[in-house]
């Protein structure tokens, strides 16, 4: 194929097909932890494609306004909880600061009066 020239719809069709499932050579295969480490080092602070980038007010905006009225389900909702409890938790191991302290204990008292 040169420079410049695209394959016909049909041809990008049947290179898709010879790729799928069980004939694409990844298939089943897994990074090892060792290589995962690697990728993941290779990709931080300054290698990040995205390093020291910004999305613009407009992106921010049309991917607010795309994720508008989607809602995760009861049972995303039940495991997003489960995964953030105990030591997984943002503020295990955090001292809280009195005005939250006080957030919990005046929700604490609400909940328990209805």
């Amino acid at each position: 194929m040169r420079k410049g020239s695209h394959h016909s719809l049909e041809t990008r069709k049947k290179l898709s097909e010879a790729k799928k499932g069980e004939k694409n050579p990844s298939y089943g295969k897994f990074h090892s932890l060792e290589t995962r480490r690697k990728i993941s080092e290779a990709m931080k602070g300054e290698n990040h494609p995205f390093y020291v980038k910004h999305h613009s007010e407009e992106t921010r905006k049309k991917i607010s306004e795309a994720n508008k009225g989607k809602h995760h389900s009861l049972e995303t909702r039940k495991k997003i909880s489960e995964a953030k409890k105990g030591k997984r938790s943002p503020l295990y191991g955090k001292p809280l600061s009195v005005e939250n302290w006080r957030k919990r204990v005046v929700r604490r008292r609400k909940s328990t009066r209805t």
